[in-house]
């Protein structure tokens, strides 16, 4: 089945190859700043001198994809369909996603909409959007961003930003996304909340203070999670960090030393640290995935992790999800964070290139946008992590969350693993803190309401790319795993000198 899958995708890939050759040829595809409205400034700059991706090169490619897609679930015997006898139950109200769904929105959006060339400022209001480089190695400067929207979690934030901004090298802006209207700023009854909200806005019309505040409602936003990742936030810089208003804030060893560094040397993916898995119930798509993760592994440990839609080739295939055809669902694991087989990446800790806020928010993916705005659960961190993936054509980059400074005198054997299979009862006993999960425990159906959008978004796109891999790949902190995911990374916190990147000689090292 995987050889079949493969030699498939080498032709469709073989078809995109000589297409992304013509586009280059015609302009297409930029090198950066040929451009006035590309979403990089003039005086960013990489070493890699890649050139930047045209928006219509990127959504013929995932419509293609989609097509590709469809013919693999055409083509799966029926002895292999409808295996899985866990059925999709419905938790809200709102419909599912259309199967695929995402090819015909961009369809329609590219039958619709003037090329570059025959545009004119009228018929074309939104901005043209461009895929980042894959590398930004000479990147030295980021951009904070966090959006809340109440005074009650002021203090929880602004404290470890304080100090994030002192002591933070390279830290040049941070950006308040404010889902509020103004006055819940400057008409504050609570006397602690008050002290912390008028030391907020003297930031912002401080203009030596890298903090300034974005009111999202005074630019014609509504409270909209999506609204951290608007491109009328503007943030300056190309690298973007985020982090949710009530954390977790991780340390600089873990945030700037490990993850602004890989980001560095992978920019055009999604990269964090707070990694969520969706598990597979059919064998055929643990099959695909344990083939592409491998794939992905060997990569990354060869340093070739910027092969794509750059040259064609592509990297390890996307796996069909085929829920019309087979019955295929999939669970949403929200019991661990491993470092193999991710799918998708909470915003806290995350780093993401500026250039993808203009595709996020991209008249083409408003069916999306709508379904993250109606649907219970409000699911943007489902939603940008697979846009994401799908607009680069390969899986999010981990990194370790914890890090520590001294080196660990701790035991391989001491260490407590909860993996990919691990149940509610074995996950309590050792993980009591449930501080980040308060929805999922608190509020009732948040688990299935949770499993229902994955779901929903996953069929959007019609496949799953093949999961990250951990840090540790290509070094002897890759541990196999018992069982769930097929590796993890031991120690779990490891000390910045086991990082491969940072490491000379070491996985990605020479990438930068």
């Amino acid at each position: 089945m995987a050889q079949l899958l493969q030699e498939s995708k080498n032709s469709f890939m073989e078809e995109t190859k000589s297409r992304v050759r013509g586009e280059k040829s015609s302009g297409m595809i930029v090198k950066r700043n040929d451009t006035a409205d590309t979403a990089v400034n003039k005086d960013d700059a990489s070493n890699n001198g890649n050139g930047l991706i045209h928006e219509r090169v990127v959504f013929e490619s995932i419509i293609q994809r989609v097509q590709w897609t469809k013919q693999q679930c055409d083509d799966i015997p029926a002895n292999q369909r409808n295996t899985v006898q866990k059925k999709l139950e419905a938790a809200t109200d709102l419909p599912l996603l259309l199967e695929g769904g995402v090819a015909p929105a961009l369809q329609t959006w590219l039958q619709n909409s003037p090329s570059d060339a025959a545009a004119t400022a009228t018929s074309r209001e939104y901005p043209t959007c461009y895929l980042p480089p894959s590398k930004s190695c000479n990147v030295t400067t980021y951009t904070l961003i966090i959006m809340s929207h109440t005074t009650e979690r002021l203090q929880t934030f602004m404290d470890p930003m304080s100090s994030m901004v002192d002591s933070w090298p390279g830290m040049t802006e941070v950006i308040i996304v404010w889902n509020s209207p103004r006055d819940t700023l400057t008409n504050v009854v609570n006397e602690k909340e008050n002290e912390y909200a008028n030391k907020l806005l003297s930031w912002d019309t401080d203009t030596t203070h890298p903090v300034r505040i974005f009111f999202s409602l005074e630019h014609g936003l509504t409270n909209n999670l999506l609204n951290r990742y608007h491109p009328k936030v503007k943030p300056k810089n190309e690298a973007v960090m985020y982090f949710d208003d009530d954390g977790p804030f991780w340390s600089k060893e873990a945030m700037i030393d490990g993850g602004l560094e890989l980001w560095k040397r992978n920019s055009n993916v999604q990269v964090g640290g707070f990694p969520r898995n969706v598990r597979f119930l059919s064998s055929r798509m643990k099959e695909l995935e344990k083939v592409g993760l491998q794939q992905s592994i060997d990569l990354i440990v060869k340093d070739q992790t910027n092969v794509g839609v750059d040259d064609g080739t592509g990297p390890p295939q996307f796996t069909p999800l085929c829920r019309n055809v087979t019955g295929d669902i999939v669970e949403y694991n929200y019991f661990v964070f491993p470092d193999y087989a991710a799918h998708v990446l909470l915003p806290s800790g995350t780093f993401l290139h500026r250039n993808f806020l203009c595709f996020i928010w991209h008249p083409a993916f408003e069916e999306l946008r709508e379904y993250v705005l109606t649907h219970k659960t409000h699911p943007d961190d489902m939603t940008v992590s697979t846009l994401v993936s799908h607009l680069a054509g390969k899986a999010p980059r981990t990194f370790p969350r914890e890090v520590e400074v001294k080196k660990s005198r701790r035991l391989l054997s001491e260490i407590v693993s909860v993996d990919n299979d691990t149940t509610a009862e074995e996950y309590e006993q050792h993980q009591p803190d449930r501080s980040h999960r308060r929805l999922l425990w608190k509020q009732k159906n948040w688990g299935i309401m949770r499993e229902e959008a994955i779901n929903s978004i996953l069929g959007y796109f019609g496949s799953i790319h093949p999961g990250t891999v951990g840090w540790c790949a290509g070094t002897n902190y890759q541990q196999v795993n018992r069982r769930g995911v097929p590796f993890v990374c031991r120690p779990e916190k490891p000390t910045s000198d086991l990082l491969p990147w940072l490491q000379d000689g070491g996985v990605g090292h020479n990438q930068c």
